[in-house]
């Protein structure tokens, strides 16, 4: 009882502790609430930093909320759900085994994937606060919530590009309602080359010889019109100011959307979630009637048990588990950070997760139904047709589209929903970025208003995303989708789930999920789930993680697109660009051990310590994880460490006298 009303009288004086004297002395918040004289001894709770952005309570307003939970678990599935799910998974499955790679894929599902998404979504559920005003837990390591930041933002300036290439696309097919052709099917425009081959030519030949080197339409207007690609990196050229339209016009809806914060975005989700969707089978419908697509499909799930025998395979496998479900940008954190407190994030995250993997299974049939068709048409074989990243969204299945009866139809329909898959991520991304800045806003610089710092976050993007819409562009693009969320959310993981496993403790972890969700704790059930997931993050994942890290250095090679071999000092550029988020980790740490009073030893063991302003932001919240805490048997170690003999001693007697 001692110790539940001294909490009590703590949460209070940390909550008054920023109003003015004269307004507290009557504001009685708890029977005998003892008012501090008028120059208080310093607060039995030390405070760990004074850095500004370690103070997780103070400045942070009363947090939005969901509409519903299911617009919670769209905004999930809509984040998780990218453009990567379309044009990278189908091409992986298809390499390293077809139908045999669903099986290291199902196992990391379950071995990293779901630990990772699981933990993050519990993680800022029972905080309700960003990547970066969460890390009160462990202060010494908030620059895992900083490197997460700049993570996010690196992935949202390119990001936003690919963005704006859809609307490029998208605004030239509806031009092209009122002409006779899609402008990527004939050769006879300004920016075609002599070595330019209709696909209507090549795929009605009947000689049955079809040039064995051409350069498609479609390829020629991707990299001739859209982009108008230079030869190389060093050489930027000028602005394709219609992309530069392009990407103005991304960036002012990714603004108008989040105006409203999660209220807006909540509402816009049920678009970029549920739509993909409907035109995925509307596509397959289509895809499944068309010759060569059973082919396709074949050569896709097609198992090759041989591949499971090869480390690639396995490392494809789990590299595509942790960026296809996004965990380590900060993105999940934020998002649950919305939650209700009791809401059931576990169900959430074997759901969602699921559904993220069943999308990319889903998108392949689709995908490989259009390239049988394709490979059909050239007579060339399925792998010869096959093909990855931009290269299939913006050349191969324009290509297959334009072969359909109704193609402007088609092709409005598959660039809406490349646009959808888009901006769905992107919506989530740059809400992390927002919430982040808005959470660790210094309190001397009076509140920070959430539309003006998104309006900021977004010139910001656009001003900086101006180099990717040079004619060299692409070059800048693929160097830091190379570079900007690989190495650097992979160590930042393993970072992540060290701390929460090992320096906060898995069992206390645990805990505070068990306070959120109000389980009985003595039922087999639960006892066999702690153990579980005890062993899934103080082992099996941190491990994997390392193992990604290791065999991702080791399958490292120099840059390259198309023909083009990027320069050394171009993959050192790509280096720092991984390490700069990273950097932020140590950095952190140096400041606040620096700034941190007392001997070096004392310094650490109150940075590793959860800070007094760690729990729930909600009162009613943080009083009950209070009680969980006590029960639990970790509230002493959290709040009373600090105090000498006689000063606990004082404390209690104190306590006797209010009780």
């Amino acid at each position: 009882m001692k110790i539940k009303v001294f909490h009590q009288l703590q949460h209070v004086w940390r909550r008054d502790s920023e109003v003015p004297r004269e307004e507290r002395i009557n504001d009685v918040h708890v029977p005998g609430h003892i008012l501090p004289p008028e120059d208080p001894p310093k607060s039995p709770l030390k405070v760990v930093s004074e850095l500004e952005s370690s103070n997780c309570n103070s400045n942070v307003p009363e947090r939005a909320e969901w509409g519903s939970q299911f617009e919670f678990m769209l905004s999930c599935l809509s984040f998780a759900v990218g453009l990567g799910n379309i044009w990278r998974f189908p091409y992986l499955c298809y390499r390293n085994g077809g139908g045999a790679f669903l099986i290291p894929y199902a196992l990391n599902i379950f071995l990293t994937g779901i630990p990772l998404f699981f933990m993050e979504l519990s993680f800022g559920q029972f905080a309700s606060k960003s990547p970066v005003a969460i890390w009160c837990i462990s202060p010494l390591f908030q620059g895992i919530g900083l490197s997460m930041f700049l993570i996010s933002f690196g992935v949202g300036l390119y990001y936003n590009v690919i963005v704006a290439w859809a609307l490029y696309y998208f605004g030239a097919t509806l031009s092209s309602l009122f002409d006779d052709d899609l402008p990527w099917v004939t050769c006879s425009n300004w920016w075609n080359t002599k070595g330019c081959q209709e696909l209507h030519d090549v795929s009605r030949n009947m000689t049955g010889k079809v040039p064995e080197n051409y350069d498609s339409a479609a390829q020629e207007y991707f990299t001739r019109n859209v982009l108008e690609l230079s030869p190389g990196l060093e050489d930027l050229g000028g602005m394709r100011w219609q992309l530069v339209f392009c990407l103005f016009l991304a960036w002012a809806i990714v603004f108008l959307v989040l105006y409203k914060g999660v209220k807006s975005l909540g509402k816009m989700v049920y678009f970029t979630s549920l739509f993909p969707y409907f035109i995925l089978t509307l596509l397959l419908i289509k895809g499944l009637s068309l010759h060569g697509a059973m082919d396709g499909i074949w050569f896709y799930i097609k198992p090759d048990f041989s591949k499971l025998l090869e480390v690639q395979c396995w490392a494809d496998a789990a590299i595509q588990i942790f960026f296809s479900l996004g965990p380590c940008w900060g993105a999940l954190i934020t998002l649950s950070s919305y939650n209700k407190f009791s809401n059931n994030c576990f169900r959430d995250a074997i759901v969602i997760g699921m559904a993220n993997c069943a999308t990319s299974f889903f998108a392949g049939f689709v995908v490989f139904s259009f390239v049988g068709f394709m490979a059909y048409e050239l007579q060339k074989p399925v792998s010869e047709v096959v093909a990855s990243g931009p290269g299939l969204a913006f050349v191969v299945y324009p290509e297959a589209v334009s072969l359909l009866p109704g193609s402007k139809i088609w092709a409005l329909l598959f660039f809406l929903m490349l646009l959808a898959l888009g901006f769905g991520t992107q919506f989530s991304i740059l809400e992390t970025v927002t919430s982040i800045v808005v959470d660790a806003w210094p309190k001397r610089w009076g509140k920070a208003n959430h539309q003006v710092v998104l309006g900021c976050a977004c010139t910001t993007g656009f001003v900086l995303g101006l180099c990717m819409v040079t004619r060299g562009g692409m070059y800048i693009l693929q160097l830091l989708d190379n570079h900007a969320g690989t190495f650097s959310a992979l160590i930042t993981g393993v970072c992540e789930v060290v701390v929460l496993a090992w320096i906060y403790g898995v069992d206390r972890f645990l805990g505070d999920i068990q306070i959120m969700f109000q389980w009985n704790t003595k039922t087999k059930a639960y006892k066999l789930f702690h153990c579980f997931w005890k062993t899934m993050w103080r082992f099996v994942t941190p491990m994997l993680l390392l193992l990604i890290l290791v065999a991702t250095w080791a399958g490292y090679k120099p840059m390259t697109y198309d023909k083009y071999v990027y320069p050394m000092w171009a993959n050192g550029l790509g280096w720092v660009v991984s390490f700069i988020s990273v950097a932020a980790i140590p950095l952190v740490m140096l400041s606040k051990i620096i700034t941190t009073p007392g001997p070096l030893s004392e310094r650490i063991s109150k940075l590793i310590k959860p800070d007094s302003n760690w729990g729930p932001l909600n009162e009613g919240d943080y009083q009950n994880a209070q009680d969980g805490w006590e029960e639990n048997g970790f509230l002493e170690g959290k709040e009373m460490i600090d105090m000498s003999k006689d000063e606990g001693n004082t404390l209690l007697n104190s306590l006797d006298a209010v009780c």
